[in-house]
């Protein structure tokens, strides 16, 4: 059976008038008549007929009319439950992000989001990388900010951010009252990181295994609140974004030391699901983010 000849059939039958059906269904009336001919057909009964210029419905088409205005009901329903599910969704925006850009970054970007568009509700929540990926695959954020990586197909990412780490630890530990450090230097010492899964761990662990530095003892914390009192307790030295602790550098909680190799970068990128269109606060904020 073609469901768009059942569908003519079933507007025609509300409205018994060609005219009305063609009207509603945004055709012409001869192709209201043409798809009522070939239904008949295809059913193989009498449906209806004319009597002084007036449809009638046979037993067979009254029968056929009253399951059609089931199924039509329920495609109302499925109509009602989409529009609902759309306009949901362009009244929010969920997104994840790693702690360092929920600190730094976010504020100002919803704040700007938030003065063109008060009405789209935004809910914000961090993690690590790996765990944001996940919860974006599962449909729990509809973007992530992350730590770039090597995303599956399933994922598009957009360039986001590139910042600086920068290697502190308190004023009087041995190696930040040196002007400059190799990254041989690091060798043995006790260094803090953030959590597996995290983004930034990988890029230093990474870059001080291209060196063949193994810190003899690596403390993991995702708190950046316990890794600056680690470091005043003169336990260690941490790569830190440099973003992250502006306020603890200038004040001298904190002692950058500089790295003879250079500095270490991470790159983030704005990562949605490929196979979804985006929403239209998903482009909103694209557009904001990328300035």
């Amino acid at each position: 059976m073609n469901l768009r000849h059942l569908e003519t059939f079933h507007f025609f039958c509300q409205f018994m008038s060609m005219t009305r059906a063609a009207s509603h269904l945004h055709v012409s009336q001869p192709a209201v008549s043409q798809q009522l001919r070939s239904f008949e057909e295809e059913c193989g009964v009498k449906l209806f007929y004319r009597i002084a210029n007036q449809y009638k419905l046979t037993d067979t088409g009254e029968a056929l009319f009253l399951v059609s205005k089931l199924i039509f009901a329920r495609v109302e329903q499925v109509d009602a439950l989409l529009e609902k599910a759309r306009k949901a969704s362009q009244e929010r925006l969920r997104i994840g992000t790693t702690k360092a850009y929920a600190r730094t970054a976010m504020p100002d970007l919803i704040s700007q989001f938030q003065k063109q568009f008060p009405r789209i509700h935004v809910r914000l929540s961090e993690g690590n990388s790996a765990e944001l990926l996940n919860r974006l695959r599962s449909r729990k954020e509809d973007l992530v900010v992350v730590a770039r990586t090597d995303y599956d197909s399933s994922l598009r990412a957009t360039p986001f951010a590139r910042a600086q780490f920068v290697l502190v630890a308190r004023p009087d530990h041995p190696l930040a009252e040196q002007p400059q450090i190799t990254i041989k230097a690091l060798d043995g010492e006790s260094l803090i990181i953030r959590e597996h899964g995290s983004g930034s761990r990988e890029a230093i662990l990474k870059k001080l295994g291209q060196y063949g530095v193994k810190p003899s003892v690596v403390i993991e914390s995702e708190s950046l609140s316990f890794i600056l009192a680690y470091i005043q307790r003169r336990m260690g030295v941490s790569f830190m974004l440099s973003h992250e602790i502006e306020e603890e550098l200038v004040s001298g909680i904190v002692r950058q030391i500089n790295i003879v190799e250079g500095d270490i970068f991470f790159n983030a990128d704005i990562v949605v699901r490929r196979d979804e269109p985006m929403t239209v606060p998903m482009r909103y904020f694209l557009k904001i983010a990328r300035g």
